[in-house]
């Protein structure tokens, strides 16, 4: 626990919610901008919606984002050269926890305030009836665990590379990524998709109609496996990145 505060004391001045404040703000923005003036089809499925529009913009947002975050966390101590001062206070391993702990806080606290805006929006809108809770609640979790993994990695990159460039580069890198698989892809078994497979909506555009249909997925067995596959990438990135960095030779 003290480790943890002493995490949240050092990155106190370092304005890391901030920067995920600013980066969740540019979010709110597009909201405000591509949701403006709906139509009556909207009104009726517009809870449906969100849901499909966030997972999109999480899919292609989030990997940069978590990059940010680890790099943030991580940097600190690079440029402070103080891992090697810090280990002879506490564990690797302890050290290596509390950092991803405190990162998982920002990033609930961060989807909690994503959500809160956009269920706000929807209301104010005038979208008909009510989000409905059960799906709202799983896909909060699911986007949960699928930025913690990508957390973790970028977080395991942060601090084995003193170099930030090359953790950020990897976190572009997994949004370029993210995006193809948005365009070819309902599911991924890659990290970087973990925000697709966590969608809970799908869409259905009629070309003759011009209609798009917004609905509850069904989840095949090999989408239920990918979902599963966001789990276990967490996981893996959380014991490999504290073996890894408790056996560095610093």
């Amino acid at each position: 626990m003290k480790t943890l505060q002493l995490e949240f004391y050092k990155i106190k001045r370092r304005k890391v919610c901030l920067t995920m404040l600013a980066m969740l703000s540019a979010q709110m923005l597009w909201g405000l901008w591509a949701l403006r003036n709906p139509g009556d089809r909207e009104l009726q499925s517009g809870w449906l919606v969100l849901l499909y529009d966030l997972s999109m913009l999480d899919s292609i947002m989030l990997p940069t984002m978590m990059s940010i975050l680890a790099s943030r966390l991580a940097d600190i101590e690079h440029k402070g050269c103080t891992y090697k001062q810090l280990k002879t206070l506490r564990s690797a391993g302890s050290l290596y926890h509390a950092k991803a702990v405190c990162g998982f806080l920002i990033i609930a606290v961060m989807l909690i305030i994503q959500f809160a805006f956009f269920i706000s929006l929807g209301y104010y809108l005038g979208y008909e009836g009510n989000p409905d809770l059960k799906y709202y609640l799983l896909s909060y979790l699911l986007k949960l665990t699928a930025n913690l993994s990508l957390f973790l990695l970028q977080l395991a990159l942060s601090m084995l590379f003193a170099n930030q460039m090359i953790p950020m580069a990897a976190g572009l890198g997994g949004s370029m990524t993210a995006l193809l698989l948005s365009f070819v892809k309902t599911s991924s078994f890659l990290p970087w998709g973990g925000n697709l497979s966590a969608s809970l909506v799908h869409a259905d555009w009629n070309p003759d109609a011009r209609i798009i249909t917004y609905f509850y997925r069904t989840f095949s067995t090999r989408e239920q496996a990918a979902v599963v596959c966001i789990f276990v990438w967490a996981a893996i990135f959380y014991v490999s990145g504290r073996i890894m960095f408790t056996r560095r030779e610093l």
